[in-house]
C-alpha cells in the first residue's frame, strides 16, 4: 500500500471522495446509490495515489480467482451503477482499487468481463476458484469434471480387493497394477473415468486416495 501524508489523504477525499478501506484492503470511493456523482478518469485517481495511471496497459493486474465484492455499486471513478466491484492492482506498488468491471476492461484486461460471465454460467473451480470455460481456445475444464479445472483435476488411486487367481484377468482388461509396499492391487485415474468403468471392476473397490497437485 502506498503511504500518503495526511494532507494528501485529505485532498484525495475532499476532491475525489476516495479513501483507504482496511476492511477491503483497498482504495475505494464513498458509496452512494442515488444522486449525481462527480466522475473522474480512473487513471487520474490512481496516479494521484501511486504515481501510476493504471489505465495504461501493463500498469495493472487482476486476480480472476477473487470473488466479486457484492453490495457495492460505486466505482473508484464515480460511476454508481455497477452491479458489484472488483479489485484491480497497480503493478508497481500492488495497491488495490475497487472498481467496476468496465474499468477493469478499460485497463487492458479484455477477457475480464467474459470470465465473469463464464463464472456465472459455469461456476468456478472448487479448488482454485478460477472461472470455468468448457469450450473454445481458452477452455480450462469439462462439464464432467464436476467443477474442477484442468490444472486442479487430481488423479485418484483406487485400491482394490482382487484374488490371486483373478489378477491376470484384471491386469489384462482393466490395467490394474500391484503396489508392492501395500501388497494390494490398484487402479489409478480420474474420478469421472472411474464412474464409467464396468461394475465388475467397481465391485472390487476397497478405498481411494486423492493424488492432488502439490500446490493444493
Amino acid at each position: 500500500m502506498s503511504v500518503l501524508p495526511q494532507k494528501k489523504l485529505k485532498t484525495l477525499y475532499d476532491v475525489y471522495e476516495v479513501y483507504w478501506s482496511p476492511g477491503f484492503n483497498s482504495w475505494m470511493r464513498e458509496q452512494t446509490n442515488s444522486g449525481k456523482k462527480s466522475k473522474f478518469e480512473l487513471g487520474v485517481i490512481t496516479k494521484f495515489i501511486t504515481g501510476e495511471n493504471i489505465l495504461t496497459k501493463g500498469e495493472s493486474y487482476v486476480n480472476i480467482n477473487e470473488e466479486t465484492v457484492e453490495g457495492l455499486s460505486t466505482c473508484l471513478c464515480g460511476c454508481n451503477k455497477c452491479s458489484g466491484l472488483y479489485k484491480i492492482y497497480c503493478t508497481k506498488t500492488n495497491d488495490a482499487f475497487l472498481v467496476g468491471s468496465m474499468c477493469v476492461q478499460k485497463a487492458g484486461h479484455e477477457n475480464f468481463c467474459a470470465d465473469l460471465q463464464f463464472a456465472k454460467r459455469n461456476g468456478r473451480c472448487r479448488y482454485c476458484n478460477i472461472p470455468l470455460r468448457f469450450n473454445g481456445p481458452l477452455a480450462n475444464s469439462k462439464k464432467l469434471y464436476d467443477k474442477v479445472c484442468n490444472d486442479c483435476r487430481a488423479e485418484v488411486v483406487f485400491y482394490l480387493k482382487i484374488n490371486y487367481n483373478e489378477k491376470d484377468y484384471y491386469k489384462a482388461v482393466y490395467e490394474v497394477k500391484w503396489n508392492q509396499q501395500l501388497k494390494c492391487w490398484y487402479w489409478k485415474g480420474y474420478e469421472d473415468e472411474w464412474i464409467q468403468k464396468a461394475d465388475e471392476l467397481k465391485s472390487r473397490y476397497w478405498y481411494k486416495v486423492y493424488d492432488f497437485p502439490s500446490y493444493l
